[in-house]
């Protein structure tokens, strides 16, 4: 039996304690999802919002590499528009010596116009950021000397001399939900995070892998994985009394700036868990209860690798463990990729 690949995705939510016990209480935690068995740790990047307060990826990553020994460790994103591409790059370097080659790294353009634009980059601007440091840091990976004249980022004959642990460089991520950015993973060798309900996510990752085929026939296969809260309890009732007040505090969170500047996301987030369970975005209750969702999406999906998301805005830090430890002893164990699904590459897994 094939099992899937299970990764931790973490916004570093603030839940009104002191900056300094968040850290601690989130490092604790990557230490357990390691000793639990998961795949990978992902950090995500956000700015003047409580939403996340690793609003450096890399200075959290490098505490982690610390923390941790064994699986891999990342950013889902690097907020691309919001960094000098050169420092960065230099930054990938270390951290992936740091932790001895376990680095991914995840690059985008901003979860929303009001974030990069407290860095001065204009919605205009953002994609064409993103695109052109991205090819900044591809080149600075490659090793050699870096030599760029663009719109944003001009360098001239500059050494290269540091390289990165693992010889093609940390595998990197993208968020892709359309079919330009799909042939844009595919172009820049990306592997891809997906949104939407599981039928969706097959016909995507089914037209990535057409792409990727396409333009890398001799490539091993891409990963390919999607997003999703996750919370086990000893019941069903007793997740919703966690998780309920946990998801009100998120949600709050998610939207700050959006009603910070008296406007909402065009694509609507559920307001409530109860309303995200029936989307399908939030899991949560007994072991039993999910166990028979997650395979579910698993068999709809095609998928074989999940990011979860574990520990949601004012959800106290024991309980989140406690629910790393079910989910790790009563329904890791009893998960299979359904039969056809494509594997990972090796250096994503």
């Amino acid at each position: 039996m094939k099992r899937p690949a299970l990764c931790i995705f973490d916004h570093l939510d603030a839940r009104g304690d002191p900056l300094a016990a968040l850290y601690e209480d989130r490092l604790d935690f990557a230490h357990a999802a390691e000793r639990f068995g998961f795949a990978a740790y992902y950090v995500a990047e956000h700015h003047s919002t409580p939403l996340g307060h690793a609003s450096s990826p890399s200075l959290f990553l490098a505490a982690l590499s610390q923390r941790t020994s064994r699986m891999r460790i990342g950013s889902m994103v690097h907020v691309l528009p919001a960094y000098e591409p050169l420092r960065l790059a230099e930054e990938i370097c270390m951290l992936d010596h740091l932790s001895n080659g376990r680095l991914d790294i995840g690059f985008g353009r901003g979860a929303s116009p009001y974030e990069v634009g407290l860095f001065g980059v204009g919605p205009r601007d953002a994609r064409a950021m993103f695109e052109e440091g991205l090819e900044v840091v591809r080149q600075f990976l490659r090793g050699g000397t870096l030599t760029h004249r663009g719109e944003f980022y001009t360098y001239r004959d500059v050494p290269v001399t540091m390289r990165p642990l693992q010889p093609d460089g940390p595998p990197m991520w993208y968020g892709a939900f359309s079919e330009r950015n799909l042939r844009f993973a595919a172009e820049y060798d990306l592997n891809i995070t997906l949104n939407g309900p599981p039928q969706r996510l097959r016909e995507l990752s089914r037209r990535y892998r057409e792409i990727w085929r396409e333009r890398r026939p001799e490539a091993a296969a891409p990963g390919i994985a999607s997003m999703y809260q996750m919370f086990v309890a000893r019941d069903d009732a007793e997740a919703a009394r966690i998780v309920g007040p946990a998801y009100a505090k998120w949600y709050e969170s998610m939207t700050h700036l959006w009603r910070y500047n008296n406007a909402m996301p065009r694509e609507s987030l559920p307001a409530t868990a109860e309303e995200a369970q029936r989307a399908g975005s939030l899991i949560a209750g007994s072991a039993e209860t999910v166990r028979g969702k997650m395979q579910q999406i698993l068999d709809a999906s095609g998928l074989d690798r999940l990011l979860l998301q574990c520990n949601l805005g004012t959800m106290p830090h024991a309980a989140a463990v406690e629910s790393l430890q079910r989910f790790h002893e009563e329904v890791v164990p009893h998960l299979q990729v359904a039969p056809g699904s494509d594997s990972l590459r090796a250096d994503a897994a």
